[in-house]
């Protein structure tokens, strides 16, 4: 939690994120979500419907930043997420733009 708190005041997102508990919620256009820090699940205010989001495997490294703390898999994670759900207006994946538009 300690990194988290020093982390994601420094993102270029971090209007968009608070610290709550052990949740780091993101504000994104379509809906806010709530990423669990133990856990990294996602969960879509108002009614915590949770948003099944699964990393993909394998693929070119191309393109993907590498961050600085990508030993901590959690965080990273936690980090992705946020970033990809902060965008959410932008998102073209049908699987995850079904379960935000529910």
């Amino acid at each position: 939690m300690a990194i988290t708190v020093s982390v994601v005041p420094q993102l270029s997102i971090a209007d968009r994120l608070e610290l709550e508990d052990r949740y780091l919620r993101v504000r994104g256009d379509l809906r806010a979500y709530r990423i669990h820090l133990g856990s990294g699940n996602v969960l879509m205010e108002p009614n915590d419907e949770y948003l099944c989001i699964v990393p993909a495997r394998g693929g070119k490294a191309e393109g993907r930043v590498m961050l600085p703390f990508e030993d901590d898999a959690r965080l990273s994670e936690i980090i992705s997420k946020a970033f990809l759900l902060a965008a959410d207006r932008k998102l073209e994946h049908a699987t995850i733009l079904d379960q935000i538009r529910r």
